[in-house]
């Protein structure tokens, strides 16, 4: 099966359930032989405007029907797609394309007119969806070309460049991990399918940015599998529950910031097609762990893991006995390691660099040979630049980021101690604890919280209070930053950065 690629395994469904429905998007339903008509029809456009195995193409659009044409049609021509969010602006969005080396974009309109206002990609080779241009090719117009000539396709090689995702280096330039497409089939059969059970039979929710490679995975596993998918335009409590209800969707993946937003809804909620819920992204909070077991009539997962190596560890929190504050254990096949500074294996309890050996690594950062090696140790370790330890029976605990380590005084203070114990405070919605300059101690503790309806009035003397009980001398925060809402990513993450400089404007 791994053999073929990924056009293949979705295209050998025409043969066995051609009328089964494969796409749900919005009001339209797709089936197995239309789905694959609509990318013979791309990939033969692609191909008449001279687009070709191993040319490198810009990809910005939402989530919906056309981004799995374009990664089907990518998958049979054996071109390299580059999924982008369309929030990228300005020199950005310059920069993006220049990295990766794109010769060919495929963008939103919005995004396309910005393309044509700078010089990084020639107007004939920017083409339009979601609107048209006099200057530029509309893709329903590519989509109307002829396939009888191009029988010879799809591409064979599965170990050429398939994804190029863009990740942020330490220098803060956009990094591509190169992700083939073997690296995809491996990740979605067996990292996704075995592992959580799977089959044809079971309807997948798409509910985070397909430019992301989580999405992607929850997008082409179900779809490889000969199974069906739903994608939702963009995630709300409303249309998540609802998507649920009426498609009967059985498996998901969900990022923890979705699945806390749902948390007051979901014990109204009868959700009874579920069979299998798997939180990703940021780890979630015990206490919301708990009101998610209560609430979700179904097994219920978290995983950990890394853009360049997938998923890497997970564990069933339905499961009797787990320690619900890890992230579970290694997944099978995968090995972990933890290490020091100089790249020593540490003890279990002693907390260091996670490092994984694992068959879902990614190919390589693009054009960046000696940062690829630098990340890998003799024995094929990938470093991650997260931190956590290890405990007897192996379970993985994450404590967070290298380069987020407050360095006080000469002293490590990890952010997650002071943010695990400000979350012991019922009145506090979300915080994050991180570092800012200071002349003499190196960096002290900026806390930046959000209260909820409970608050005291003294809100902030009292979050102090606690923390002066609970905390050591050295991991006291000595600035205190209330927000009405903390800044996120579109995965649902915190963005520190973000918090610093509305810290830094509110100095001013």
């Amino acid at each position: 099966m791994h053999n073929k690629n990924i056009y293949q395994l979705v295209q050998s469904h025409t043969v066995t359930q051609p009328e089964k429905i494969a796409c749900i998007y919005q009001q339209t339903q797709i089936n197995y032989q239309q789905l694959i008509n609509k990318v013979d029809s791309l990939a033969a456009g692609l191909t008449q405007l001279g687009i070709k195995q191993g040319h490198k193409v810009a990809l910005f659009c939402p989530n919906n029907l056309e981004f799995t044409y374009c990664l089907l049609a990518a998958a049979k021509l054996g071109i390299a797609l580059a999924p982008l969010p369309l929030t990228l602006k300005g020199q950005a969005l310059s920069k993006a394309l220049q990295v990766a080396d794109c010769e060919y974009a495929i963008a939103w309109i919005s995004v396309a007119e910005q393309l044509v206002n700078n010089d990084v990609l020639a107007t004939d080779n920017i083409i339009t969806i979601g609107g048209n241009s006099d200057n530029l090719i509309d893709l329903v117009n590519v989509m109307s070309a002829s396939t009888a000539q191009y029988d010879e396709f799809p591409v064979e090689n599965i170990n050429l460049p398939y994804i190029l995702t863009m990740t942020s280096g330490s220098t803060g330039q956009p990094k591509p991990i190169v992700f083939t497409q073997a690296t995809k089939i491996v990740r979605a059969f067996d990292a996704t399918a075995q592992y959580y059970q799977l089959d044809k039979s079971d309807v997948v929710l798409v509910s985070t940015p397909l430019y992301h490679s989580l999405a992607q995975r929850s997008l082409l596993m179900p779809l490889m599998l000969g199974a069906s998918v739903v994608i939702l335009p963009k995630f709300s409590v409303n249309a998540w529950l609802d998507a649920i209800n009426t498609h009967k969707i059985s498996f998901l993946f969900a990022v923890s910031s979705q699945l806390k937003a749902l948390i007051p809804e979901l014990a109204k909620a009868q959700l009874t097609s579920l069979k299998c819920v798997v939180s990703s992204s940021a780890t979630l909070e015990s206490d919301d762990k708990k009101s998610l077991l209560l609430a979700l009539n179904c097994r219920f997962h978290e995983c950990y893991g890394a853009s360049e190596m997938g998923v890497i560890s997970d564990f069933d929190i339905t499961e009797p006995n787990v320690p619900i504050n890890s992230v579970g254990k290694p997944l099978p096949n995968l090995k972990i390691k933890i290490c020091d500074a100089e790249r020593n294996t540490l003890s279990n309890g002693n907390i260091g660099e996670i490092a994984c050996r694992s068959p879902t690594a990614f190919a390589q950062y693009y054009n960046l040979p000696e940062q690829t090696a630098q990340s890998y140790d003799s024995d094929g370790y990938f470093f991650t630049g997260d931190l956590g330890y290890l405990d007897d029976d192996n379970y993985l605990y994450y404590v967070g980021r290298t380069k987020e380590v407050i360095k006080s005084g000469g002293i490590n203070v990890y952010p997650s101690d002071i943010e695990l114990v400000t979350n012991y405070l019922p009145w506090i919605s979300e915080c994050a604890a991180f570092g800012v300059s200071d002349d003499k101690f190196g960096e002290v503790i900026l806390l930046s919280f959000v209260c909820n309806d409970a608050a005291p009035v003294n809100a902030k003397m009292q979050l102090q209070m606690h923390l002066f009980k609970e905390l050591t001398d050295y991991q006291q925060p000595r600035i205190l930053f209330e927000m009405k809402r903390l800044p996120k990513t579109e995965m649902g993450k915190i963005h520190k950065p973000s918090i610093k400089q509305a810290y830094l404007e509110s100095c001013n």
